[in-house]
């Protein structure tokens, strides 16, 4: 039975961008093969940390939300322990299905379809 996560991913940023990037890519392909669905990554950048991790006192943080079975959260978990750039990680089960986020086109029409919405009732007041 498939539940609903979200992952919270801190991987150390003093290798660069482009190593993160590979990280984040390999986790989330990790997710998209062992049948997770649908996977949303929000990558939040660089920040400071509270306090030092590992000699390090910024890292870049990734947000992914999905869908999946419990054994491949373990396995994810076990592999995520083991990988020594990952500084932290946090798995939490949800209750709400993750949101896909729209794509830029599709919004700008849901937003003109409101405005013109909005726009009707306020001249079937007057």
């Amino acid at each position: 039975m498939s539940k609903h996560y979200e992952l919270t991913l801190v991987v150390g940023s003093q290798d660069g961008d482009e190593a993160v990037n590979s990280i984040v890519g390999k986790y989330e392909s990790f997710l998209k093969d062992n049948g997770a669905d649908p996977v949303v990554a929000d990558r939040r950048g660089v920040q400071k940390l509270a306090y030092e991790i590992k000699k390090q006192n910024q890292a870049d943080y990734t947000y992914f939300q999905f869908t999946g079975e419990a054994a491949m959260v373990q396995e994810m978990d076990r592999q995520l322990r083991l990988d020594e750039s990952v500084l932290r990680h946090l798995f939490i089960k949800t209750e709400d299905a993750p949101v896909v986020p729209q794509d830029e086109s599709e919004a700008e029409e849901a937003e003109a379809e409101e405005t013109v919405t909005s726009g009707e009732n306020e001249e079937a007041e007057e």
